[in-house]
């Protein structure tokens, strides 16, 4: 059994810089690599796309797989710290990778290229987060405990994007605006992330493998996803995580373009339209807990996506200002970091509870990666197509080009929040279904 007590304070903070190098290595891609692709690469619109959502499909196939061979991986090593020194060591590479400069490549050559970065960064993604998210089983088994190192895990990786939405563009800007810019951007960020994600694994690296071993080994991995199926919870989840998702990509995604477009502003000023929304994100994930606490999960969740869906609206649709969409990017990104917190618990909670009666815990989480990153590959591609619907940018946009861009702006980011509410609503009811079946149950 895994230690009952709280975690140490080194421990928690050490599992928290785990995220906080994965997102390091990783979260410029959502942010800036589609307008890297576009403006410096020269990939067509569609095209770059494609290439966004191309990992993600690959997620999708291979991330349930992954997720139960992190299992017995660790199971033949020992431990999954393992795991975690393999990432350490690639992850911050293939960040410098993704920004060499390709242009002078044929299109063919270089969108391949670009791909199989991509596809080696998300499989490596997997990996990681389903060894590092598995090390809370291991650390400890109370709830309380979970909940630390939860939050640890969910500061670090808001700690980080705040940082990469605050560096990323300045550096960028620093080094001159092109390739060589953001070339030499991936490279800070990717040497900050292998001192960050080295620090985890010298914390971990000696903890035993305790927990989510299957009872069952030999499952073929057809009927152990069919078995995950009866876990309607575990997959009502799922849906918000994939809307989410969509709709958070979306609308960073699309930020650089109207930016450029509909703000007439440089790259220094995503930072000042990006730095509140992290802000308030961290502080979204600090009250997290002690709302859900005092409240209904549930009643938390519904409010904080209507507050988030108004705040993507304010954001995108008010006052082409910064001032304007600051205070939208507030209301956003402080209802995303509760989401954030209550959508991650809810999902762990519900992996935990199957992995209990001997089903893989790293089945269910490559599950849960994979479906969170399907849901930024179709915001990827709902703005990569959204774009060839817009039309030219370059030189002297049309009026019309730019009305279509500001309906793109808008209009993904809402249409997702709005889905993530009918998924919340299905998983209301299927609480309402379980209290109504303990309470006969109970009578009876």
């Amino acid at each position: 059994m895994a230690d009952t007590s709280l975690p140490t304070r080194s421990l928690t903070a050490a599992f928290g810089a785990g995220t906080f190098g994965s997102t390091l290595s990783s979260g410029v891609v959502p942010l800036m690599f589609l307008f890297y692709l576009t403006e410096f690469a020269h990939v067509p619109p569609a095209l770059a796309g494609v290439l966004l959502a191309i990992p993600k499909v690959s997620d999708v196939l291979l991330d349930p797989w992954i997720g139960r061979r992190t299992d017995s991986w660790a199971h033949r090593l020992g431990s999954r710290g393992a795991l975690l020194a393999f990432t350490t060591l690639l992850l911050p590479v293939l960040l410098i990778l993704l920004f060499i400069p390709f242009d002078s490549l044929a299109l063919s050559l270089r969108a391949f290229l670009i791909g199989v970065l991509l596809v080696a960064q998300s499989l490596l993604l997997t990996v990681f987060s389903v060894a590092h998210t598995a090390l809370a089983g291991d650390i400890t088994d109370t709830m309380a405990g979970r909940s630390t190192l939860m939050a640890a895990r969910a500061l670090g990786q808001t700690f980080a994007g705040l940082l990469v939405s605050i560096l990323a563009p300045q550096l960028v800007a620093a080094m001159g605006a092109g390739s060589t810019g953001y070339l030499g951007m991936a490279a800070i960020l990717a040497c900050a992330a292998l001192l960050a994600l080295g620090l985890c694994w010298l914390a971990v690296r000696r903890i035993p493998l305790r927990t989510g071993m299957e009872a069952k080994a030999t499952v073929p991995l057809r009927l152990a996803l069919q078995h995950t199926l009866r876990n309607r919870r575990f997959y009502c989840v799922v849906l918000i995580l994939i809307t989410l998702g969509a709709g958070s990509t979306a609308l960073f995604a699309a930020l650089p373009y109207a930016n450029q477009h509909l703000l007439k502003a440089g790259p220094q000023n995503l930072s000042a339209l990006l730095t509140p929304i992290f802000v308030a994100l961290l502080a979204g994930v600090s009250v997290a807990p002690t709302l859900a606490r005092r409240f209904r999960p549930n009643t938390v969740l519904t409010v904080a996506l209507l507050l988030a869906f108004v705040g993507s609206i304010w954001f995108a649709a008010g006052p082409r200002e910064n001032g304007a969409m600051i205070a939208g990017g507030l209301l956003f990104g402080f209802s995303f970091g509760v989401l954030t917190v209550l959508i991650s618990t809810l999902a762990i909670e519900a992996a935990t509870s199957s992995s209990s009666q001997g089903e893989s815990l790293g089945l269910y989480l490559g599950i849960l990666f994979s479906a969170e990153k399907l849901g930024q590959s179709l915001g990827g591609i709902a703005v990569g197509f959204g774009l060839e619907w817009v039309g030219s940018l370059q030189g002297t946009p049309a009026p019309a080009a730019l009305q279509r861009l500001a309906t793109l702006f808008v209009g993904v980011p809402a249409a997702a929040l709005l889905a993530a509410l009918l998924a919340l609503l299905a998983l209301m009811l299927l609480a309402v279904r379980k209290g109504t079946q303990s309470n006969k149950e109970y009578q009876a």
